[in-house]
């Protein structure tokens, strides 16, 4: 029987949502008639309203924090879902499908709150034996009746794309195509140093290769440790409005740089080359983690694989002996391509 209203929960962060919109766009695809509703953050909502699939969102952080959240649960129930896809098992989500009566609760068996579920899938994600993106599309098992395991790619409004372009020429890079460097990151993964993203921003420049460093919030302070822009060769992006605008900026660049972060995803998503730094651990593995659908380059200390417990490890500050000469050939190669 086809589902008539499902919705899909993903409310962690926004590379994790990014990887999740291949499972809208398959479910789009088997039920074309059938209203798609997204479970989400506002900070990744402005990523699903790029998604024609999706026709409803549903924005948690506007309802009362804790994980009985009864107007959550209400809204769900008024809504009359028949299918919930909850990718990501966060507890408030998993309980507001079950106190809203949808039929069929499809999630991962990774918790207690399982026990809500009514269709519980055993993946042991913490092998990491495939990307992140396909075990999302692997919930749909016995719903879909044939899944492209295919990652996403954006394809963005005309306007979007005019903004961006608008918001680079402003920034003194008009027509110049810069390589994206992102520092930052949001805690999921080792990263490199600031100051080793400093080094790859001089070697960029001394290769004649213009460089926008991207910041997000609260990362402001991270421009100190790099040169005062310049027209046409250095930018910086940090006051943008949100992840959408962040996208068209995007689009007018040539290549990405940075770690395990949602930019990194972003930009794989619009197919832009992506060198990415990784740490060997096994969670964080670029396996599980690494951009796709993309030209990309790995960089990674050549180490076994570890737990990440940085302060008892005899390889203890691997990422600050890696070398960014690598990521810098590499990006100015495929910026000529």
């Amino acid at each position: 029987m086809q589902p008539e209203r499902i919705i899909v929960s993903r409310t962690d962060r926004a590379g994790d949502f990014i990887l999740t919109l291949p499972v809208f766009r398959e479910l789009k695809k088997a039920f074309p008639q059938s209203c798609l509703c997204a479970h989400v953050r506002s900070y990744t909502a402005p990523l699903a309203r790029l998604a024609g699939e999706i026709d409803e969102i549903i924005l948690d952080d506007s309802y009362p924090a804790g994980l009985w959240c009864s107007p959550l649960a209400e809204d769900f129930r008024k809504k009359r879902f028949d299918l919930a896809v909850i990718v990501h098992p966060a507890g408030r989500s998993v309980l507001a499908t079950w106190r809203a009566g949808i039929r069929r609760r499809v999630g991962r068996a990774s918790n207690v709150f399982q026990l809500f579920l009514n269709d519980r899938r055993v993946q042991k994600r913490s092998r990491n034996e495939k990307h992140e993106f396909a075990y999302n599309l692997d919930l749909l098992n016995g719903i879909v009746p044939a899944i492209d395991f295919s990652p996403w790619s954006f394809k963005l409004p005309e306007q979007m794309i005019a903004d961006g372009t608008a918001f680079l020429a402003r920034a003194g890079m008009a027509g110049c195509k810069p390589v994206i460097v992102h520092p930052g990151h949001g805690g999921s993964a080792h990263n490199i140093s600031t100051a080793m993203y400093a080094q790859l921003v001089a070697g960029l420049l001394q290769n004649d290769v213009p460089v926008l460093v991207s910041l997000g919030p609260n990362e402001e302070s991270l421009r100190l440790q790099f040169p005062a822009p310049v027209h046409g060769r250095l930018a910086f992006a940090s006051d943008l409005p949100d992840l959408a605008a962040l996208a068209g900026v995007f689009a007018g660049c040539s290549a990405f740089c940075g770690g395990s972060t949602g930019p990194l995803h972003l930009a794989a998503a619009l197919q832009l080359p992506c060198a990415a730094f990784f740490p060997p651990v096994a969670a964080m593995t670029p396996k599980r983690w690494g951009p796709v659908g993309c030209a990309s380059l790995i960089i990674k200390p050549e180490i076994a694989d570890c737990d990440g417990r940085c302060t008892s490890c005899g390889s203890n500050g691997c990422m600050s002996r890696l070398q960014v000469q690598p990521a810098v050939a590499w990006l100015t190669g495929e910026r000529k391509k």
